[in-house]
């Protein structure tokens, strides 16, 4: 199907943007997508209760236009897009387009995805291609594929150069929470996000609670953004380190069993040596104890509170 791209709009999206105290990071990113053809009154940010002042800034700016949903306390990433799909929603959205903040999308990125749905009507859950933000031609994430009898992921052509030879459009199993597009009846069918924890994993159990539903994912590799990668939680802190192996381990935990959940185990336990081992020869001793930490609370514990690692 030969499809015209300047004839094509999108209004059946609307774009669900999460914000805390990043409110230039915030502004560039709507900038982009009112470059990209987004309407004002296609834009839900919801905030976490910054302190920043993003929530007057933004009305500065925009007027009643934009919706904000500003709440009263910080739950974590999930939880933000657990507050604004209802929304979204009752807005009349057909797909939902849920983002960072910390992203910038190409000119086309709107267009693309919309293009997607059109080429690949079988397909409910439409992730980009995600690039470096400061290595621009440089794919960071496309999509997982799961290694058959695990959760093991392998990203599809991480680390490789954007060109026109990647197919436009891959079957991926996982999406990543950083960008995905969402039609509405994958919430109707399975629910919302896991929000029990504040960032890392939601969006893996997102995607694994879809396609066990029967939903399909790809990725539309034409539609191009670009990631300020770990810009709010910060690379090589504890707290990161902490959260990304607890949660990456309490979706292997809650995914897996039988055979497959000891071979996440062994997985987990071997990886997390190999960590071990680097962290000590670069001397970065203050990520040891959060590295255990995650291991343990992952797989004996994951109901427990998480623990205050700054």
């Amino acid at each position: 199907m030969k499809v015209g791209v300047k004839s094509l709009k999108f209004p059946e999206v609307v774009i669900i943007i999460i914000n805390y105290n990043q409110i230039g990071h915030t502004l560039e990113c709507i900038n982009s997508l009112i470059d990209a053809g987004a309407g004002l009154t296609q834009i839900i940010v919801v905030d976490n209760a910054s302190q920043d002042k993003s929530v007057d800034i933004l009305r500065d700016h925009f007027g009643k236009s934009i919706t904000i949903l500003e709440l009263k306390e910080n739950k974590g990433y999930p939880h933000g897009l657990n507050s604004g799909i209802p929304v979204a929603i009752d807005k009349g959205a057909d797909w939902l387009l849920l983002m960072n903040n910390d992203v910038i999308v190409d000119k086309n990125f709107l267009i693309e995805l919309r293009i997607a749905t059109i080429k690949h009507p079988e397909a409910n859950l439409i992730g980009p291609a995600i690039l470096y933000y400061d290595q621009p031609d440089l794919i960071w994430y496309v999509g997982y594929k799961l290694i058959p009898g695990t959760l093991i992921g392998v990203r599809s052509f991480r680390g490789r150069h954007y060109s026109s030879k990647i197919p436009g459009y891959v079957s991926i199993d996982v999406m990543h929470g950083c960008t995905m597009m969402v039609n509405k009846l994958v919430f109707k069918e399975i629910g919302l996000f896991d929000d029990t924890n504040l960032i890392y994993g939601d969006d893996a159990d997102f995607s694994l609670r879809a396609r066990e539903a029967g939903f399909k994912m790809i990725a539309a590799t034409r539609a191009k953004m670009w990631h300020k990668i770990s810009l709010t939680m910060g690379k090589e802190k504890p707290r990161t380190r902490y959260l990304r192996t607890r949660n990456t381990i309490a979706f292997y935990n809650k995914h897996s069993h039988g055979l497959k959940k000891l071979i996440m185990f062994v997985f987990t336990i071997s990886k997390g040596f190999i960590i071990l081992i680097s962290d000590i020869f670069r001397w970065h001793i203050y990520l040891v104890p959060p590295l255990l930490f995650g291991i343990i609370d992952g797989w004996a514990n994951p109901q427990k509170d998480i623990r205050p690692f700054k």
